[in-house]
């Protein structure tokens, strides 16, 4: 009878670490109008792609969140959009590849710039009650090429976002909501910077780097 009581003790304990360490599913879905800048930047006159491979897609972060649980997510299935609206508010024309093009392919779109963006993410959260993390940081990184593959510049940007309990109650991904907001917001004017800055290091515009 101790041996089965023990066995069953046992495995109580087990379930119960399990539970408490499980991750729940969260989506990143910041609304649309929420990530227009106040100051719209004058377009850069010049075509990108974006490259967002359906391997980048699939992928899954996962981070702490309240409770001793944690939050799953896909960053780049997720967030792709809010990136290209941010490119569309600095570029002109943007198109969403699958791959990254080689010399000849981006040519004959006509593209100037490749960027692929690496997305980095943590969450905490301060409740012993409550799973959905309070706390999100998101930072892009976007390496931008010109069509032969030399990268010319690397812009990055770091979005924070809080919610409390009873703001998340039906949005369990707030905070990662407002992270993403804030991050993309900064997008454009890093870009700007970075291809300013760039281009007068190395004498060429933006015309130039189609040619």
């Amino acid at each position: 009878m101790h041996i089965r009581r023990y066995i069953r003790l046992a495995a109580l304990c087990v379930g119960i670490s399990l539970f408490a360490g499980c991750a729940h599913n969260i989506t990143i879905s910041p609304d649309a109008a929420s990530m227009t800048p106040e100051k719209k930047p004058d377009q850069i006159d010049a075509a990108v792609g974006l490259v967002v491979t359906n391997a980048m897609r699939t992928q899954e972060a996962v981070t702490p969140g309240g409770g001793g649980d944690k939050v799953a997510y896909k960053p780049y299935h997720d967030l792709e959009f809010p990136v290209y609206l941010a490119l569309s508010q600095t570029f002109k024309n943007v198109v969403k590849l699958d791959e990254a093009p080689n010399e000849a392919a981006a040519r004959a779109k006509g593209l100037t710039y490749i960027i692929t963006p690496e997305i980095a993410t943590s969450s905490s959260s301060s409740s012993l009650l409550t799973w959905p993390p309070t706390d999100f940081s998101v930072t892009l990184t976007c390496t931008v090429s010109d069509p032969s593959g030399k990268i010319i510049a690397k812009p990055q940007v770091t979005g924070s976002g809080h919610a409390e309990f009873d703001e998340f109650k039906h949005n369990f991904g707030l905070s990662a909501d407002r992270a993403t907001i804030e991050a993309v917001k900064k997008l454009p004017g890093a870009i700007e910077q970075a291809l300013g800055t760039s281009t007068a290091q190395n004498g060429t515009g933006a015309q130039q780097a189609a040619h």
